[in-house]
């Protein structure tokens, strides 16, 4: 039997995240809910990203760009961070609790 493997990733709390945004002017935001529920609000500079986006924005950005993910819950934002650390992304955020007390951390 082997231990488990670290996340490459770093999950962190909403005020955590609330810290982060203000505190690190080129942090890159994702909001990966779906586009009605991003539609209906979403933290300030937050991107929505679907699967379908993944590549190109994998792409478009620096993978020493801290990236901080959020999703409903904090669930389906690790799938997500471990997507980016998978392209090599260095410095990836997964929002435990989800939008909802990120939004709330952020007012």
């Amino acid at each position: 039997m082997t231990a488990a493997q670290p996340t490459p990733y770093q999950c962190i709390s909403p005020a955590a995240a609330a810290a982060l945004i203000r505190s690190t002017p080129n942090v890159t935001i994702f909001d990966v809910r779906d586009l009605a529920s991003y539609r209906l609000g979403h933290v300030e500079a937050a991107a929505h990203l679907a699967e379908d986006r993944f590549l190109a924005w994998s792409k478009r950005l620096d993978q020493e760009q801290p990236v901080l993910i959020y999703c409903y819950k904090g669930n389906a934002s690790k799938t997500y961070a471990q997507m980016f650390c998978d392209f090599r992304f260095s410095n990836v955020f997964s929002v435990d609790g989800g939008y909802q007390p990120l939004a709330e951390a952020l007012a």
